[in-house]
């Protein structure tokens, strides 16, 4: 008997379970990746929520300084209308 087929065999042997090994394990690899990627996610979330959270009493105040801006302004145009009017 030929000793070149019992090697091939051998080695196909091991290639397949060096292949099966590998192949677990990047499963596995993808398995961690995956939950990883979901507490980023849910961390992001958490951030972005209190982000907005303390973001929005800033725009309710850039919202009334600027009510309080165009009050003046008309404040002031009534002022003038009525300098015009004392003057004419």
């Amino acid at each position: 008997m030929d000793i070149l087929p019992i090697v091939f065999a051998v080695v196909l042997v091991i290639l397949a379970v060096v292949l099966s090994v590998v192949g677990i394990q990047m499963v596995m690899v993808l398995v961690q990746l995956r939950q990883t990627l979901q507490r980023v996610n849910t961390a992001l979330s958490t951030a972005e929520a209190k982000v907005a959270s303390l973001t929005e009493p800033l725009k309710q105040f850039s919202g009334t300084v600027s009510g309080i801006k165009t009050g003046l302004k008309v404040f002031e145009t009534f002022v003038g209308w009525l300098q015009k009017s004392k003057d004419a």
